[in-house]
């Protein structure tokens, strides 16, 4: 062999190579944020809100899916939808406003509201 031809071979390889990896990153992040993850009935507790309950349901209602508040006080009294972000989940409010998006950190949803708020979901076990 040349070393004209190693290069371009190895150079093949190692695309094939990064090519495989990044397929298989993008199925598995995909595989892991799917909406279906979030669906269920939430504990939020807040400080501007005290303690409250969110279902997040997987049915939609004019493309959005449906969330509700039960208890909840300040800016998530108006909870009516949800959306997935890349990071996490949004809730909605009446006008599709998004009232605070959160992220997950070993299984526990944060967020801040509009005016700094922290805000913490955790899965309910019914």
């Amino acid at each position: 062999m040349t070393p004209g031809r190693l290069i371009p071979a190895s150079a093949s390889r190692i695309a094939w190579f990064l090519f495989a990896m990044t397929i298989t990153l993008l199925s598995a992040k995909a595989a892991g944020a799917g909406p279906e993850q979030f669906v269920g009935r939430w504990n939020v507790q807040s400080g501007g809100t005290g303690e409250c309950t969110v279902e997040l349901r997987s049915e939609r209602n004019d493309g959005r899916f449906v969330a509700r508040a039960t208890a909840c006080t300040g800016a998530l009294a108006s909870v009516r939808a949800w959306k997935p972000v890349p990071r996490g989940l949004s809730l909605l409010g009446r006008d599709e406003t998004v009232i605070v998006t959160f992220e997950p950190v070993r299984g526990i949803l944060f967020g801040r509201l509009v005016d700094g708020t922290l805000v913490a979901m955790r899965r309910m076990h019914d």
